[in-house]
């Protein structure tokens, strides 16, 4: 990934649910480019290609909360960096009017979490989990929850696994 953008958001949700921002951010952008969510927050082609890189850090200045969300895209692919901006900073007021409306309040993907599934890539479809670069299970899709945390059915049997992004990732079979 060789150029992007960096937007500096503040979205009005509970502190707890800034964790959602990069969700959020991501499924407008694959809107916008009528793309697809690798999960958790990558935006990618219909067939997985790399599209869009999402990643987002929040912090709490004398205004308050915010969240630095960097998009990032090879320089080849000639994205409209203000197209991205806005589609993501419209996609966070939504966010935040669904959650004002109060249909946020079970978790931070709550508002989002149809959609999302609706984008998502490879939701009931077999992927390895990565644990520090290397197979750690291998299983299906078979869900995420309003925090974000990924579900696998193992394909050995066993209890779902439950993942949360800074625990592993997930590449399709």
């Amino acid at each position: 990934m060789g150029v992007g953008t960096s937007l500096t958001l503040r979205p009005q949700v509970p502190m707890g649910f800034v964790t959602g921002a990069p969700y959020v951010c991501a499924l407008a952008v694959a809107r916008e480019l009528g793309a697809r969510v690798a999960w958790p927050h990558a935006v990618v082609s219909a067939e997985g290609e790399p599209l869009v890189a999402v990643d987002a850090r929040a912090g709490y200045d004398a205004e308050g909360v915010f969240v630095r969300c960097d998009l990032m895209w090879d320089e080849g692919r000639g994205l409209d960096a203000a197209a991205l901006e806005r589609a993501a900073e419209e996609g966070v007021g939504a966010w935040e009017r669904a959650y004002a409306d109060g249909r946020g309040a079970a978790g931070p993907l709550a508002s989002v979490l149809g959609d999302y599934f609706d984008a998502l890539l490879g939701m009931g479809e077999p992927v390895e989990v990565l644990r520090g670069g290397r197979v750690a299970a291998r299983g299906t899709l078979s869900g995420v929850d309003v925090w974000g945390r990924a579900t696998v059915r193992p394909e050995a049997g066993g209890p779902d696994l439950e993942l949360a992004p800074e625990q592993a990732r997930l590449r399709p079979l």
